[in-house]
């Protein structure tokens, strides 16, 4: 009996290894401003910190590989406005290594010394990295709410949270909807689920999702339950105008929701993509 449940135990370790290895070997992927990097080589965890090939950082806006002393191996990073040298040393997660005679570079570290917004995200192994141009930044910062508010709902998005399952498609039909005169905060309703993004220096952060559905869990926002959510549920006091977009059509209607759930609207107005939002003449 003791012989079988030694080889029993054994057994589960082994099988647990296997999952291990398997979570260990699963690639790493980065997408910079909402774009897939390909790289010959795979980038790599080392002592928590995430190595990319050298290339890699090119792709970063701005961003270029001014000098590599192969001899010293220094390696000097620049954009328009400083630049930073990096050599091989014990402290990893602020020097490169040289892995299979490969430049290998620290992509946190690089990217938020340039002023990137950095993210990884644990659930699909993905390293996220944006940076916006000097028209977007304007754009975003604008002092025309209209302005601004395009340059929210069309800059790229971060995300670290758990995908929800989408419920019944909306045919195209979708809502976003922001505090009464505000830009850098707003919500996408589509398929279901409602969305909830903070626009931080470079992208629209993804700070909570729900899954619309029920009586319970009510949120005015949605007017409905919430069967589901990840992320931190956003307290709302302010109205939120919205603009409900028919793309097949190209129409929109927009109006407010105010913070027991009533909604109003207010007019119609032509729209075929977000870059055609348009001021609403009631809000403040």
């Amino acid at each position: 009996m003791k012989l079988k449940w030694k080889s029993l135990f054994l057994s589960c370790c082994a099988a647990l290894t296997i999952v291990s290895s398997a979570h260990a070997a699963a690639p790493i992927s980065v997408l910079i401003n909402d774009r897939y990097v390909e790289t010959d080589v795979a980038p790599f965890i080392q002592n928590g910190t995430t190595f990319v090939p050298l290339r890699s950082i090119e792709q970063i806006d701005g961003l270029s590989i001014k000098s590599w002393d192969n001899q010293t191996k220094t390696l000097v990073v620049a954009d328009s406005t400083k630049s930073m040298t990096f050599r091989v040393s014990s402290n990893q997660s602020q020097s490169i290594l040289i892995k299979n005679n490969r430049v290998m570079v620290p992509i946190r570290f690089i990217a938020e010394n340039f002023n990137c917004d950095v993210a990884w995200d644990a659930n699909t192994r993905t390293v996220q990295i944006v940076k916006l141009n000097e028209e977007a930044k304007a754009n975003l910062n604008s002092d025309d709410l209209t302005t601004s508010r395009i340059a929210a709902i069309t800059i790229p998005r971060i995300s670290t949270l758990k995908e929800l399952p989408e419920g019944q498609s909306s045919g195209g039909n979708f809502r976003i909807l922001f505090p009464e005169g505000k830009s850098k905060a707003f919500f996408i309703i589509q398929n279901g689920v409602a969305y909830y993004y903070e626009v931080r220096e470079n992208a629209a952060w993804h700070i909570w999702s729900g899954t619309i559905g029920g009586n319970n869990n009510k949120f005015w926002v949605t007017n409905s339950g919430i069967s589901s959510e990840v992320g931190q549920r956003p307290t709302i006091n302010d109205r939120l105008f919205f603009y409900h977009i028919h793309t097949h059509s190209g129409q929109s209607e927009y109006g407010f929701v105010t913070t027991d759930g009533k909604e109003t609207t207010l007019g119609t107005q032509d729209m075929n993509k977000l870059e055609e939002l348009y001021p609403i003449p009631e809000e403040k």
